[in-house]
């Protein structure tokens, strides 16, 4: 059944990128290179670096996930955004990894540390500074940027995980766009309450990331944001949001958790006629907007803020 929804998911999903980026054309100035970051062929083992034009030396590093409900997308679905980034005057590297149902979360986690392993390996042909590091993500990537910060950062987590404890590069600041932290939780009402009519669904997503029985599984309950880092140290983050998003409540339940769990956190947020046309993840999928290039500058203003620290 979740091969099924994933299959509808995916059509709808993939069908309204395919209309929108009709309409956009990517920056000037930039160069883009493709790596596999594991020797296996799989096509979602692949990253991209890019620079901009004609820049020399190492520069700071941006450390994409995308998004896509944890069973949409690949690198190129953010490519826009990372592009425009990297014009800024950064090395952004936008990786895909592999998606439910055809791995889990622990598989997607294990994705996202071979990739950060393989950049910080290759950082001086990829010009990435990896003392200076911004690791974000949006939706369903910023679940995972954070739980990957997390189980890096937690040895006993790591071993549950199945990766090397540690981070290969220096993350300076956390930046979450439209972020769905509670994985338990998918779809709330106005009032941050779960729409139990969507139980069937849940279920469907816990067994497609834990397994036929998610409570017997020793990840279940280490893998929402908030229950993977009870024992770790964040760095600075930055949420972004806006009170149109459908999420909405998920990035009010993280401003709630970063408030105490984070050493600072800025949260940049749009609401009513500033954001009239503004839904989840526009500064990701629509980087060429006025309101994207604010919430993007401010999220990239606020990492050159940390590095300075």
């Amino acid at each position: 059944m979740m091969k099924i929804v994933a299959g509808i998911m995916r059509h709808d999903m993939g069908s309204g990128q395919k209309r929108r980026e009709r309409t956009q054309v990517m920056p000037g100035g930039v160069t883009r290179a493709e790596h596999a970051y594991l020797p296996d062929g799989d096509r979602l083992h692949m990253l991209d670096v890019y620079r901009p034009e004609g820049a020399e030396g190492a520069l700071p590093l941006v450390f994409n996930i995308h998004g896509g409900a944890w069973v949409f997308g690949d690198k190129d679905l953010n490519r826009f955004y990372a592009a425009t980034l990297a014009k800024a005057g950064f090395t952004v590297v936008s990786i895909s990894y592999r998606l439910l149902p055809e791995t889990d979360l622990k598989g997607q986690v294990a994705d996202i540390a071979a990739a950060a392993k393989f950049t910080a390996e290759h950082a001086g042909e990829f010009g990435a500074d990896t003392r200076s590091v911004m690791l974000t993500g949006d939706s369903a990537g910023a679940h995972l940027s954070s739980l990957y910060y997390s189980v890096a950062s937690d040895a006993e987590l790591a071993g549950l995980y199945g990766i090397e404890p540690g981070l290969p590069f220096d993350v300076r600041c956390l930046v979450l766009s439209h972020g769905v932290g509670d994985i338990h939780e998918l779809l709330l009402n106005g009032k941050g309450e779960f729409i139990r009519a969507t139980a069937p669904l849940q279920r469907l997503f816990d067994k497609g990331m834990f397994g036929k029985k998610p409570l017997e599984s020793p990840l279940f309950a280490r893998s929402s944001i908030e229950e993977a880092g009870k024992n770790v140290n964040f760095p600075p983050v930055m949420l972004i949001g806006c009170d149109r998003d459908v999420y909405l409540q998920h990035t009010l339940r993280l401003k709630r958790y970063f408030s105490e769990k984070a050493p600072r956190l800025e949260f940049f947020f749009t609401e009513g006629e500033a954001g009239a046309r503004l839904s989840h993840v526009y500064n990701i999928l629509r980087p060429e907007w006025e309101e994207s290039r604010r919430a993007n500058d401010a999220s990239l203003a606020f990492f050159r803020e940390c590095m300075a620290e």
